[in-house]
Formats: structure tokens, C-alpha cells, sequence
């Protein structure tokens, strides 16, 4: 009977193991955004402005950007954006009552009672083409929109500042103004790295965010959507690929090369075989723990907790086959001890390969292929 319950333990486990990688690799507990019923949509540098819509530019250099955390998932920055526009706009300005401060301004910034805002002409610059210019001071914090820690520690960061039109007026539309990115003067200071992670680089983008919704502009009753210009510049982050091998891997690897050494010791020596798995789980979970506290609770598992879950299963399956081998050990006759050792030492070596590979493929797997 302990026989039959061993053997059905055996296969639940490897079942419910089977069952936990196909749920994951085909998506069923994947975790889906919310579909707030909008679309922010790339514009590509070849897209000419369409007859009628006024071009407005907007330019922006960073000075600062600093405190990052991923917990509120948003950063703090300081920059200086100027906004050039023509006759057209100002008079479209002078028709809706109302200045160019009011209609640009920064779209992800967040507490806006602690964010400042200087516009540092006392009225807008009239441009010897007949062009007004007018100079802004922004500092502030500014929510990071598509924060993806998946690949966590090797994750990209993307922080975006997004200067945009406000919903002022539905004259104010994408079908009646367009901002153009002023990507020859835009640009970042040297005040602009994090700790923790290394500068990648920036772009400034343009975009077109629809709204799922037309503020109240459309006749009443018919649902109906909006859509304004934005000018991103996106600055990318990411972690350094050494220090992060260094700090959370090369722990991870010493741990396991010293349960993957265990099946090298002979079978006899059970006591010592049994207690390494045990020893070593524990300080799988003390090292995971330990790099999880500097994360926020994330809806999904990352890169390193996938690796650490196959740890996990070798750990596991190493100490299923120590109480295996002891017990087939402890019931063997003292005559036929040594061939039984024998035997067990060429199965604990077969294990040993598997399990290694299975570390390995499992690891590049996961990275080359991370869930979502």
C-alpha cells in the first residue's frame, strides 16, 4: 500500500509540475492589461502633417532626472520645453480665450501641488518668421507608463516625459493641431543617471493618444472618441548585466553547484545526502526573499523567479531521490550492500545530468523566451 501512495505522490507531482508549465507557456494566467478603451499611437517620422492641421513644435532638453522608484513607478525630473507656433495658433489661442501654458503641458506628471511650472518669457516671443516662441520651466514627478520588469534583473526602463495638448477645447483635436518634435535642439544634461541602473539613451517621439471619450465636446448620448498630439522624449535605462550577475546570480550558482555536487557523494553516506537538499531550500528562500524586498508586489513573476523556480524543482527532485535511495539502502540485505550502493552511485550520476541540463535549458529557455 505505501508503495501504491508513493507512486501516485510521484505523479501528481510531475502532473501538477506539467500542468504549471503549460497553464504559463500558453498564456492562461497571463496577466492582461485593462482595456480603458484607448490607443496611443505611434506617429513615424515619414508622416507628413495633413492639409489643414497646424503644426505646433515643441522641443524639450532634461536637466535633471532623479529618484526613481518603482513602487510609486514614477521618477522625478526637471526640464526646460519651448513650444514655437504660427500666426494660425495664436489665433485659434485668441479665439478660445486662453494662453499657451494652458494647452501644452506635461500629460504623466503626477502631485501636481508639488510641481512647478514657469513660463520664463512674460508673453510670448514673436520670431523674426512671424513665429511666436515661448519657454517653459517644468519640475515635478511623472508617472512611467509601461513599467515591465519581466525580465527583471536584466529588465529595460523606459521614463517618459510627455508634453501634450490639453483638453481645453475639442479645437485643440489631432484633426486640427499637431505637435512636432524638435528633435534637432532636444536633448538630456549630464544630471540624468540613476544609481542602480546604467543611461542608455533617449528619443524624442511623437504620438497620438485616443481617448475613449469626447470630454462632453459631441452631442450628448453618442459615445465617441478624441484624439490629442503628444511629443514624448523617452529616456532608456537598464541594469547592469555584470553587477546583477554578480549580486544575485553568482549566490544562486554556488548554492546550486553545491546540491548538484551532493549526488557525487556515496550512496552510504545517506544522513549527509539528505540534510544538503534541505539546507540548501532554505537558502533558496532566504535569497530570493532578499532581492524580491526591493521589488513592488508585481502581478506576475519575473526572469529570476522563474529561475529560481527551476532551483526549486532540482532541489525537490534531489531530495525525493536521497530518501529513495536510502530506503532501498536501508531494506537491502548486508551481503548485497555494496552492489546496491554501486547501482544507486550510477542512478544518483544520471540524475545529476538531467538535472543539470535541465537548469541550463531551463535558464536560457525562459530567458530567450520570458512569460508575459
Amino acid at each position: 500500500m505505501g508503495k501504491i501512495i508513493k507512486k501516485i505522490s510521484i505523479a501528481v507531482a510531475l502532473l501538477s509540475f506539467v500542468a504549471v508549465v503549460w497553464a504559463n507557456r500558453s498564456g492562461k494566467f497571463s496577466v492582461k492589461p485593462f482595456d480603458y478603451g484607448g490607443e496611443l499611437i505611434p506617429v513615424s517620422e515619414s508622416t507628413a502633417v495633413p492639409t489643414g492641421v497646424t503644426p505646433v513644435q515643441v522641443g524639450m532638453f532634461i536637466e535633471n532626472v532623479y529618484d526613481f522608484n518603482v513602487a510609486t513607478q514614477s521618477i522625478a525630473a526637471e526640464l526646460v520645453a519651448w513650444v514655437s507656433w504660427p500666426q494660425a495658433f495664436q489665433k485659434l489661442l485668441e479665439k478660445e480665450d486662453v494662453s499657451i501654458e494652458q494647452v501644452i503641458t506635461p500629460i504623466n506628471r503626477v502631485n501636481s501641488w508639488d510641481a512647478v511650472t514657469k513660463t520664463l518669457h512674460p508673453k510670448p516671443v514673436l520670431m523674426p518668421n512671424g513665429d511666436f516662441h515661448q519657454l517653459f520651466r517644468f519640475a515635478g514627478r511623472f508617472y512611467i507608463d509601461g513599467l515591465n520588469l519581466h525580465r527583471y534583473p536584466f529588465e529595460r526602463v523606459t521614463v517618459p516625459i510627455v508634453l501634450g495638448l490639453s483638453f481645453v477645447s475639442d479645437a485643440f483635436g489631432s484633426n486640427k493641431v499637431r505637435l512636432v518634435g524638435d528633435k534637432t535642439h532636444s536633448g538630456v544634461g549630464p544630471y540624468i543617471d540613476n544609481i542602480g541602473f546604467v543611461t542608455n539613451g533617449f528619443a524624442l517621439r511623437e504620438y497620438l493618444q485616443r481617448y475613449a471619450t469626447g470630454f462632453g465636446f459631441h452631442d450628448a448620448g453618442k459615445k465617441s472618441s478624441t484624439e490629442f498630439s503628444q511629443v514624448r522624449l523617452e529616456i532608456e535605462y537598464r541594469k547592469s548585466a555584470f553587477a546583477s550577475i554578480i549580486q544575485l546570480i553568482i549566490p544562486l550558482v554556488i548554492v546550486m553547484m553545491m546540491v548538484l555536487l551532493a549526488p557525487t557523494l556515496e550512496a552510504s553516506l545517506w544522513e549527509v545526502r539528505i540534510a544538503i537538499p534541505s539546507t540548501a531550500l532554505l537558502t533558496l528562500v532566504f535569497l530570493q526573499q532578499g532581492y524580491r524586498q526591493s521589488l513592488p508586489m508585481l502581478p506576475y513573476i519575473t526572469y529570476l523567479d522563474q529561475v529560481y523556480g527551476a532551483c526549486y524543482l532540482v532541489t525537490l527532485g534531489l531530495f525525493w531521490l536521497f530518501v529513495w535511495a536510502s530506503n532501498k539502502l536501508n531494506d537491502t540485505p548486508e551481503s548485497e550492500r555494496g552492489a546496491m550502493i554501486a547501482r544507486l552511485n550510477k542512478v544518483d550520476a544520471r540524475f545529476q545530468i538531467f538535472f543539470m541540463a535541465f537548469l541550463l535549458v531551463s535558464t536560457v529557455y525562459n530567458f530567450v523566451r520570458p512569460l508575459h
